[in-house]
């Protein structure tokens, strides 16, 4: 059993804890590095750029993407 890892991004985890199978990746950049990536009119590329991958529940990754454009749900 895992836990939902969407704190990481929101500040505060929810309280999903299932199968790790139900869970998918999303990656984000931080607050403080969108700025900095703004300014050079990219975003760079995992991992060298400084986001972060987490794995989060099929609603908490709903919620990420739709709230965040710094959001993405990424494949492996």
């Amino acid at each position: 059993m895992k836990n939902c890892e969407c704190g990481e991004w929101s500040g505060e985890m929810c309280a999903w804890t299932g199968p790790e199978a139900e869970l998918l990746t999303v990656e984000f950049m931080p607050d403080f590095l969108q700025e900095s990536h703004s300014a050079c009119n990219n975003r760079g590329l995992y991992p060298h750029n400084g986001a972060v991958r987490v794995r989060v529940e099929r609603s908490c990754a709903d919620r990420m993407v739709q709230h965040d454009d710094w959001c993405e749900q990424v494949s492996l």
